[in-house]
């Protein structure tokens, strides 16, 4: 049973800035970025896909290697389980909220900005409307104040989550 808790983790890992989306889906075989490996990691070797890697751990925090040398190259590592990554984002998300940054609720088009920046708005008034999948959706302030900054135009296209505007 505690074979199967390790099984199917996921993490993003950033490797020297390269960010990476890792599944380990049991023993031998791990999925980045949607690619599968067959791996077997021995004390002092990795062997993917049948090519052999040196590897060992220069150092370690919360048991996880945050510096690796492979082949005699060093990479730094970050790694973070998908579950904290996702949790995070929606901290980070109600905080920018609260701070009444407007964030994008799907993907699509603007096709109208109904204020400018300067202006004056009321909590729940429109700000500007965005399509997608050919209906029309209303973007509104989350909270009285000023329109501090508008980031799209008539046209842009979004995505979601991207910021849209911000009040103060």
């Amino acid at each position: 049973m505690a074979d199967e808790a390790k099984e199917n983790m996921r993490f993003r890992v950033r490797v020297n800035n390269h960010c990476y989306q890792v599944e380990v889906m049991g023993p031998g075989m791990v999925i980045v970025n949607g690619r599968p490996y067959h791996v077997d990691l021995s004390q002092d070797s990795l062997l993917v896909n049948d090519r052999s890697y040196e590897i060992s751990s220069l150092k370690e925090e919360n048991s996880l290697p945050t510096l690796i040398s492979i082949n005699q190259e060093t990479y730094r590592l970050e790694i973070e389980e998908a579950e904290r990554v996702t949790r995070r984002r929606k901290i980070e998300r109600l905080k920018e909220k609260e701070e009444g940054t407007i964030l994008s609720p799907l993907s699509g088009q603007i096709i109208s900005v109904e204020a400018r920046e300067g202006d004056r708005v009321e909590k729940n008034e429109v700000i500007l409307i965005l399509e997608a999948m050919k209906m029309e959706s209303e973007v509104f302030s989350p909270k009285e104040g000023r329109i501090k900054e508008i980031r799209v135009a008539k046209g842009d296209m979004v995505n979601t989550g991207d910021v849209l505007a911000v009040v103060e």
